[in-house]
């Protein structure tokens, strides 16, 4: 009978939308509006905000997990392919397509390959957004990325530049649901199970050699980096008019 039910969820979909108090009702109604053209679809609701869409092709499951971003209400809407391994404890495979910008992006990286390097660093690049030499039209460079929602969100990631090292600071496009204190999506400060106060650890070994407001960035030979957190990590864009990376 398991594998039975296992072929019977075979084009199946779990997702999570990250947002809080998000009703099922409400993201019933906006998945069957934006995912009509798939054809039908059975939703069911299996606990811990868990949600599972169950498709009648195959083709269907790769439109919806390739497509988007998709969002309700507002919220960004983080999936996976069902399997038999699925924890509706755990975000294991979850991921979400998220625009990324970059603030004080030195000029000379502001190429294709430089952006989709960079963003690399924090998930699988799948556009660029617009023409990114047309530095009179933006004061930021955006890219569109894949990110694995199990990780912890970086907040920035050290470059080797051509003329030094520096640190490349980054915002998310609506990631509501983020935790100031750990960096991990699906909840709020006041919910994080993590004990270690936020930041003890990391800025009682580091040295401060650059600032943000709220933030501090260990020197430079501590390599990969993990920083504090606030609301200045959420960005919101007006217009997305993106090519391919």
């Amino acid at each position: 009978m398991e594998e039975k039910n296992k072929h019977v969820l075979r084009n199946s979909v779990v997702i999570k939308v990250l947002g809080s108090n998000v009703p099922f009702p409400m993201c019933s109604l906006e998945l069957r509006r934006q995912w009509s053209k798939y054809g039908g679809f059975h939703l069911t609701s299996i606990g811990m905000d868990w949600i599972l869409c169950s498709f009648k092709t195959e083709e269907a499951v790769e439109e919806v997990l390739n497509g988007g971003p998709w969002f309700i209400g507002g919220h960004i809407v983080g999936m996976d392919r069902w399997n038999g391994e699925f924890d509706p404890y755990s975000f294991k495979g979850i991921t979400a397509p998220i625009w990324i910008q970059f603030p004080c992006l030195p000029l000379y990286c502001w190429d294709e390959d430089n952006l989709s390097r960079i963003a690399s660093r924090f998930g699988t690049p799948m556009y660029i957004d617009g023409n990114p030499f047309r530095w009179g039209k933006r004061d930021f460079a955006q890219v569109y990325v894949k990110i694995d929602l199990e990780k912890k969100l970086s907040n920035g990631v050290w470059v080797e530049g051509s003329a030094c090292r520096f640190f490349q600071w980054v915002e998310y496009e609506k990631v509501d649901l983020l935790c100031y204190h750990c960096g991990r999506v699906s909840h709020n400060k006041d919910d994080c199970p993590d004990e270690v106060t936020q930041g003890t650890r990391d800025q009682a070994s580091s040295k401060v050699v650059a600032d943000k407001p709220g933030n501090v960035i260990p020197e430079a030979s501590s390599g990969m980096i993990k920083l504090e957190y606030g609301p200045w990590i959420h960005v919101h864009f007006k217009n997305n008019r993106s090519v391919k990376a």
